[in-house]
């Protein structure tokens, strides 16, 4: 029969060991493989108290361990991005996409090229700057910036946040003459509760204050009606009420001159809708797509020398 000793976890034959430190005779102190087995399965008892009352020791650790006192005076960095690898770029990038996210159900418009090529952000050299960062900014970084950006300068102007324009305007390296350019003013009631806008057709000008009321429209002191006999004329000026859906809601104060009474009916009516945009600026883009927004340039077309009319040639006659 082959007996064996266990040392720990090994288990060593005597019939590859049948002399030195493995025989019994050289260790009389020996205990049976049993009674070794039992003596390394037993394990210290953790106490009951050692894990709930340390946060950061392991199991054997108890609260006489703890060293409050350093736990307090400890520093914690201010950015949560610190031990990034660019941790400016982190943070602003968390910023800018917590705004998109924030006012991600704004109406957006379409940049034009000139807006775009007048109000440019910051090239990477002075995002590299500006970050103090160095070599950490790469130019992935920089555009991931300038795509946040462009997302938050999308927004309509009626409803741009101003948290979004200051924002924008910290990224902007736009010169001082360029950015008063852009800066459009928007317009909004007065202190009477009143829009005030203007309206052009051909030559015809048309001053429009409009008002919360009950549907009433005075033109040059006289009604809209005495003013504008034909129905057609009539109609172009409640075209825009159409639109929106809020006929009689509001009195108009209208003084139109120049041009004729077509010319003015028209330039009446693209005033109201520009007025109606400054009451609610999420009608603007049902407006436009009434082709409200965008007036009509179309004028007379002169008349030339050797032509009748604009281009219509005398009659030609053989003899």
């Amino acid at each position: 029969m082959i007996s064996r000793r266990v040392i720990g976890n090994i288990c060593f034959h005597n019939r590859f060991f049948s002399s030195g430190i493995f025989a019994r005779e050289s260790s009389p102190s020996s205990s049976q493989p049993q009674e070794i087995v039992s003596q390394v399965g037993d394990r210290p008892s953790v106490p009951k108290n050692a894990i709930k009352s340390s946060k950061f020791s392991n199991a054997y650790e108890t609260l006489s361990f703890r060293d409050w006192e350093l736990e307090r005076m400890r520093v914690v960095p201010t950015s949560s991005a610190f031990y990034g690898g660019n941790p400016v770029h982190d943070d602003n990038m968390y910023k800018l996409n917590a705004m998109i996210k924030k006012y991600k159900d704004l109406p957006t418009r379409v940049i034009d090229i000139k807006e775009s090529n007048l109000l440019k952000f910051i090239t990477l050299a002075e995002y590299k700057t500006l970050a103090n960062s160095g070599a950490r900014v790469k130019v992935g970084h920089h555009k991931a910036l300038v795509g946040a950006l462009s997302r938050l300068r999308s927004i309509q102007p009626e409803l741009m946040p101003t948290e979004v324009s200051n924002m924008l305007k910290q990224y902007s390296s736009a010169s001082g003459d360029t950015s008063k350019e852009l800066q459009k003013k928007v317009k909004t009631l007065d202190e009477f509760g009143r829009a005030n806008t203007v309206g052009k057709r051909k030559t015809s000008v048309a001053d429009i204050s409009m008002v919360k009321g009950d549907g009433q429209v005075i033109v040059n002191g006289r009604s809209f009606i005495d003013y504008f006999p034909r129905e057609t004329d009539r109609l172009k000026i409640a075209f825009p009420f159409k639109v929106v859906s809020q006929e009689g809601q509001y009195n108009i104060f209208v003084k139109a001159h120049g041009g004729g009474v077509s010319g003015q009916a028209e330039a009446t009516m693209y005033g109201i809708a520009k007025a109606l945009v400054i009451f609610n600026p999420l009608l603007k883009s049902r407006l436009r797509s009434a082709g409200l927004m965008t007036r009509d340039s179309r004028i007379v077309e002169r008349k030339k020398p050797g032509k009748v009319k604009a281009r219509k040639s005398p009659t030609w006659v053989k003899r």
